[in-house]
């Protein structure tokens, strides 16, 4: 993430750990991702269990980075108000 927001020029490092409470909001995104594809593998194809484990590592590890992401910008979002700049006419 950059060091301000280009926009308001909020300071994303708020304090040190502060994001440690991020993995609060992303482990919600993991467990929907988890179960919608429990629910597609198991349930509809019919997968079996080794090759299910395989199939959701490989799905849910290259979005891990996206889903880190979304987690600090939904905690950030919880404790920093945000107000656009008023357009002037």
């Amino acid at each position: 993430m950059p060091d301000r927001c280009p926009e308001c020029n909020q300071d994303f490092q708020i304090e040190p750990g502060f994001y440690i409470g991020a993995l609060w909001t992303s482990f919600p995104i993991v467990i929907f991702l988890i179960t919608v594809l429990s629910v597609l593998f198991l349930v509809l194809l019919k997968v079996q269990l080794e090759w299910f484990f395989v199939a959701i590592t490989l799905i849910l590890f290259p979005f891990q980075p996206i889903i880190i992401r979304l987690g600090r910008a939904i905690w950030i979002n919880i404790f920093v108000d945000y107000e656009p700049k008023t357009q002037m006419k």
